[in-house]
Order: C-alpha cells, then sequence, then structure tokens
C-alpha cells in the first residue's frame, strides 16, 4: 500500500502496512493518494468508508464490472482497463475513487503500481488530484501503445515464418493468437476511450478547462491506437491468406507429383501388361498348334513396340499442351 500526502504545496510518498495507519495521514493531508490492490480494498471497505468514500462506489470498484464512470455529486467512480505483458485487463483493470482532493486508486496484484505518478506529481495535481487521474489514464494508453508495437513486430516475424511454413499447423496457431490478442487489444481501448468520453460528459466540477483538454488528448490517443490495432487485424488477415496459398501450393505440388507418379505406373503397366496378355492368348494349346513360330514371335515383339511409340506419342503431346498453357 503506497500513499501520496500533499501538504502546503509539498508531497512526501509513504510505504504502508495498514490502512490504520493511512487513515490519520489522509486526514491530516491537505490532499493524499492511496495506492491498493483490489484484495486490500475488499477487506477494507469499512475503514476505507471513514475517510468519507461513498460505499456503493467503493463496492461498485470492487464488482469486476467492465470499464465505466459514475458521479454522485461528490465523488466520481471510473474504470479502466489495464493490460500487461501477460495479459488484457477488461474488467478488473484500474479502478479509481475521487475528486480534487482525494484519490483512492485500485487494481489487480500483477498490474505495477503507480510509483513513478507519486514519486514525480506534476505541479497541477498538488492542487487538484483529479490531474493523477488523467497521468494514470494516459500511463495505461502508454502500456497498450507498448503491447501493440510488440505485437507489430511478432507479426513481421510471422509473415517470414507463414511463407516457410509449408502450412504447418503450429505457425497458424501462432497467427490466430495474435488475432484473438488484437481483438482484446481493440475491445480493451474502445473501453478505455468510452470510459474516458463519459467523465468528459459528466463533467465534474473538479474537471477544469486544461483538465478536461488532456482528457480530450487521452480519447485522440486511444482513437489512434485503435486505427493501428484494426490496421494489424488486417494484417493478421493478410497472413492467413497467405498461409492459405502456402497450403493450397503445397497441396498442389503433392497432387503434381502423385499424378505423373501415375503417369510412369501407367506407361510401365501398358509395357509389361499388353505384351502378357497377347503372350497368355497365344499360349493357349489350340493357338499354338494352328501358328507358326516365327508369327508369335513377331505379334509379341508387335505388341510391345506399338504401346511404346503410342506412349511417345502421346507424352509428346502432353507436353506441347504444357507448354502451351
Amino acid at each position: 500500500m503506497k500513499a501520496l500526502l500533499i501538504t502546503e504545496g509539498s508531497s512526501k510518498t509513504a510505504e504502508l502496512k495498514s490502512l490504520d495507519e493511512a487513515l490519520p495521514l489522509a486526514k491530516r493531508a491537505e490532499r493524499c493518494w492511496l495506492d491498493l490492490t483490489f484484495e486490500e480494498a475488499s477487506t477494507n471497505m469499512s475503514e476505507l468508508s471513514k475517510i468519507g468514500l461513498p460505499i456503493n462506489l467503493l463496492s461498485g470498484a470492487v464488482d469486476g464490472k467492465g470499464p465505466s464512470c459514475v458521479f454522485n455529486g461528490t465523488w466520481c467512480l471510473l474504470k479502466l482497463p489495464a493490460v500487461t505483458e501477460a495479459r488484457i485487463l477488461i474488467h478488473r483493470g484500474f479502478s479509481l475513487i475521487f475528486n480534487d482532493n482525494f484519490l483512492l486508486s485500485m487494481h489487480p496484484l500483477d498490474v505495477h503500481e503507480s510509483e513513478e505518478e507519486m514519486e514525480i506529481p506534476s505541479p497541477h495535481t498538488k492542487r487538484n488530484m483529479a490531474y493523477a487521474v488523467y497521468q494514470l489514464a494516459d500511463r495505461l494508453l502508454n502500456d497498450f501503445g507498448d503491447i501493440i508495437e510488440r505485437v507489430e513486430g511478432e507479426l513481421s516475424r510471422l509473415e517470414d515464418e507463414v511463407v516457410e511454413s509449408q502450412g504447418r499447423q503450429e505457425v497458424l496457431r501462432k497467427v490466430l493468437l495474435r488475432k484473438r490478442r488484437l481483438l482484446t487489444l481493440s475491445k480493451g481501448l474502445w473501453q478505455l476511450k468510452d470510459a474516458v468520453h463519459l467523465l468528459r460528459h459528466i463533467s465534474p466540477p473538479f474537471i477544469d478547462n486544461e483538465l478536461d483538454t488532456k482528457l480530450n488528448q487521452v480519447v485522440e490517443e486511444a482513437e489512434r491506437q485503435i486505427d493501428l490495432v484494426e490496421m494489424y487485424r488486417v494484417m493478421v488477415s493478410d497472413i492467413i491468406n497467405i498461409f492459405a496459398t502456402t497450403l493450397s501450393t503445397r497441396l498442389n505440388i503433392s497432387v503434381k507429383e502423385l499424378t505423373v507418379a501415375m503417369l510412369w505406373l501407367t506407361i510401365i503397366a501398358t509395357v509389361i501388361g499388353f505384351p502378357n496378355t497377347v503372350a497368355t492368348i497365344f499360349g493357349i494349346p489350340t493357338l499354338a498348334e494352328s501358328i507358326q513360330t516365327h508369327w508369335l514371335l513377331l505379334l509379341l515383339l508387335g505388341s510391345t513396340i506399338v504401346p511404346i511409340l503410342w506412349l511417345k506419342s502421346f507424352l509428346s503431346t502432353y507436353k506441347r499442351s504444357g507448354e502451351l498453357r
């Protein structure tokens, strides 16, 4: 649990062991920012309500529902998606309860804490804690941007891998995994954009014109990242088409090789089989007695040469037709 305490324009951060230690400090400070995990917040609802935080907003902050924004006239609850290297958190990302004097931020254990924003608070944050909300939203967008850049690099490598894969299924699984990740990224960015846009639309009294302009920049950056994600989703579709083309080419080559093999097997069977048939017919004793030996040898020789000449003519015609195509 971390705290940022601002008194008479000066700020200090503190690492706290419990809310019992944090509550007196929060009450004495002019402005305060408490950063907790969802687990810490869930087990300390009654203590947090003693600061003046509405219990209904506290319950809404940890209910696991998607991003949203609610204002009760004094306090604002803003729920934003978050992203880590391992997963994209849409329903349990960041929950922020705030006004101009106090900010309570809650997040999952594996989402990195707001140490940088607390260590170096902006001058605006020292006079209006709502500016810290902008800093957090901007940092979340940067996290989304880092993941998008990583996916871009992975897709570039997958393009080459798909061409060389010759239709292997494990490569297709990698591509489909990136496609699902891009879909989740798009969903998270849309919900972040909508939540911040709703905050601007509600326009609590502690959202001044300068802060509203900064929040609008967050919305515009989210839209830019959404466009990037859509572009990469098109890129994934193209990679899948390349995979399908590679697989089709591989199948065509296999079919062509089988066709050539069958052709040569047919030639062998024809050359060998036809003389055998003639030999079998003239091997009948009655016919053997009625036909002289030299005629029988000529028939056997002819039955061997004629199929070879015929197949040679057929192969020449086949090659010419292939060249014409």
